[in-house]
């Protein structure tokens, strides 16, 4: 079964996006694999802190 891993910056998304990140990938996945809509597909959501996630090469900060 496909397993896909997302990194977010930690406390950053709510339950509702959440729910819509894990949805829509396995959406996408199975869509692509041909599979039953009900087929087995793991997301995971792995939150990193602050200092150590990067975007466009500068350090993320929480609020810019």
């Amino acid at each position: 079964m496909p397993v896909a891993k997302i990194y977010v910056p930690a406390a950053t998304l709510t339950p509702e996006q959440r729910y819509e990140i894990v949805k829509g990938i396995h959406d996408v996945i199975n869509g692509v694999e041909k599979r039953p809509s009900a087929a087995q597909t793991y997301v995971l959501i792995n939150e990193v802190s602050p200092n150590d996630w990067g975007s466009a090469g500068n350090v993320y900060r929480p609020g810019n």
